[in-house]
């Protein structure tokens, strides 16, 4: 099967972060430094994380109620340039040690057809950012933390979660600043039933690792469904109807 970005002329190519460029999270993983390097921020609010937690596997809050209090005991009132500098750090572990090689090979091939990256993740900005720039993508979009007048952590977001419709709203945002003329090619990249909108709306989606929702989704739909968990070597990721959980 022609691999999507040899078709004829250039294009743009969305990759998801968490689970499709990556073995895992990175959300948590930053988190958990932050934990060992500084302690939680505000410990009466941790304690409370395990029951949120909870409440979220039963459905009883959403997603991004879960991930502000995570935000808010962890790094809330940090101040800006000590969690840049973690952030920095942690951005260049995640590029050595996290990224499949079989979606480096994918980036490199999208490279090469002149096509425009962009990552867009719901991972925070923070780090988001410096693996864009360390892997060589033209841009990035991704969930932003609010911060006060005085250079700390707000403890809140500055906009959306970028889960769903507000991923989409973000890529198309990006994309009208960049490219406002053109009609290009989308092929858009992720593991996560979360990104059905932005899967929907590409030229050629690809299912990669997928959840099993997203595996049944996927397939009921004729879309593309790789497996670069396991690729090796040049990163030819083979077609797959296999999902695998998200780490």
């Amino acid at each position: 099967m022609t691999p999507p970005d040899e078709t004829a002329g250039p294009g743009v190519a969305v990759f998801d972060l968490d689970g499709t460029l990556t073995r895992r999270d990175l959300y948590l993983a930053f988190l958990a430094q932050a934990l060992r390097r500084l302690g939680p921020a505000r410990p009466l609010r941790a304690a409370a994380l395990p029951v949120l937690s909870a409440r979220f596997m039963l459905r009883g809050i959403g997603n991004d109620r879960l991930k502000v209090a995570f935000l808010d005991a962890i790094l809330g009132g940090r101040p800006r340039t000590t969690l840049e500098d973690l952030a920095a750090a942690f951005a260049r572990r995640a590029v050595e040690r996290e990224i499949k090689p079989a979606a480096l090979a994918r980036l490199e091939r999208h490279r090469r057809a002149g096509d425009t990256l962009l990552l867009a993740s719901a991972s925070l900005d923070l780090y988001v950012q410096p693996i864009a720039r360390l892997l060589g993508f033209h841009a990035a979009v991704a969930t932003r933390i609010a911060w006060t007048a005085d250079g700390r952590v707000a403890g809140t977001l500055a906009g959306p979660n970028l889960r769903g419709e507000a991923k989409l709203d973000a890529v198309r945002a990006e994309l009208a600043a960049r490219l406002p003329d053109a009609a290009c090619r989308l092929t858009a990249y992720s593991d996560h039933a979360s990104d059905l909108p932005l899967l929907a709306a590409a030229t050629i989606p690809v299912a990669v690792d997928p959840t099993p929702e997203l595996a049944r989704i996927a397939v009921n739909r004729g879309w593309r469904v790789e497996h670069w968990s396991g690729a090796q070597g040049g990163g030819q990721a083979q077609a797959s109807l296999a999902a695998e959980s998200r780490a």
